[in-house]
């Protein structure tokens, strides 16, 4: 099994061509954060982007802080698992985040207190110890996350362009890309990551629906939607069957934590603060319920693509994806 694991790691397509391309895209967020340091000149500037964005450029950067690589992951691997299934996860995702942005819960009364981040109003309503504290407890958590998040991705990295699973290339990969963040980050501040977030959600966005349109050529529209069928049955569309990999009390959870997290995740949250004003806040939370949809529906169509791809065109594959014969019986089934 190990063998065979290793062997599927070591055949990727990952050429020297492509390892140009991520240096090129990597270098070219360092070199924001270089060109815009001038015009951090202020706190405000700093931290909340001089509270200027408008409507478009607030979308795209909420749109591209959500839409990265762990995200793709892990949206990846329900569609893998669940099928068709977990396209509920995206309409609830979609549906909280249209909800926040015609109520304006939350986020417009922060901006419109002209708070800077999520602590300072904690002073105005509580006083400095209670803002100290939630300073403190936002840090520990966004480190813990983040170094996850970090950890995770350096894996997937380290994966597909075939280096080492053991070794040097795991930190060494983690290293390079904090040093790469904290150092566009730190030296443009909010501007900086703008206008990043900015390149990233115009490169993601071409580069979802070229990737979706190879795949359906490749594997066909009608295949994909009866590999599923075959395999999966109606548990692979169906997230309320009470024997599927779902069922109501997850869809009411995902319906939960799409309203909550997009009103109060302090990625999130920092994006609306540096809004032109309250009332665009509003609007941009509503565009950006499509691209919160559109964020998760496409990495789920590939992972239930990748699971065709395995049944129909590398069922070599299957072991490695698929240990529990309980839960998935026909998979050991079939030919």
């Amino acid at each position: 099994m190990e063998s065979t694991f290793s062997e599927a790691l070591s055949q990727t397509n990952f050429t020297f061509i492509d390892w140009i391309i991520v240096g090129v895209y990597l270098s070219i967020s360092l070199i924001i954060g270089l060109l815009v340091k001038r015009f951090a000149t202020n706190m405000t500037s700093y931290i909340g982007a001089g509270r200027a964005l408008g409507t478009r450029l607030g979308v795209a950067t909420l749109a591209g802080t959500e839409t990265g690589l762990v995200t793709v992951m892990y949206s990846s691997q329900k569609g893998f698992t669940g099928g068709f299934a977990a396209f509920h996860i995206a309409i609830m995702a979609a549906l909280g985040t249209f909800i926040v942005g015609a109520t304006g819960l939350i986020v417009y009364r922060l901006r419109k207190l002209k708070v800077l981040t999520i602590p300072e109003y904690y002073e105005q309503r509580f006083g400095r110890k209670t803002r100290i504290l939630g300073a403190v407890m936002l840090a520990l958590g966004g480190i813990l996350n983040m170094g996850l998040f970090l950890k995770v991705g350096s894996m997937f990295i380290v994966g597909i362009t075939g280096m080492s699973a053991t070794g040097w290339a795991l930190p060494t990969v983690m290293t390079v890309l904090l040093i790469l963040v904290l150092a566009y980050t730190v030296l443009g501040g909010m501007i900086s990551v703008v206008v990043t977030d900015y390149i990233q959600f115009v490169v993601l966005s071409i580069g979802l629906l070229f990737a979706t349109g190879l795949i359906i050529h490749h594997l066909g529209w009608q295949n994909i939607f009866d590999t599923v069928a075959l395999q999966m049955g109606k548990k692979g569309f169906n997230p309320v069957l009470a024997d599927g990999t779902f069922g109501i009390e997850y869809i009411i959870w995902m319906g939960f934590l799409g309203l909550i997290a997009c009103a109060v995740w302090p990625a999130a949250v920092a994006r609306a603060l540096a809004m032109e004003s309250p009332e665009a806040v509003k609007v941009q939370y509503m565009w950006s319920s499509v691209a919160y949809l559109i964020r998760f529906l496409i990495p789920y169509f590939w992972g239930i693509a990748a699971f065709v791809f395995i049944f129909t065109q590398a069922p070599e594959l299957k072991l490695l994806f698929f240990l529990n014969e309980k839960l998935f019986p026909r998979i050991f089934l079939s030919p």
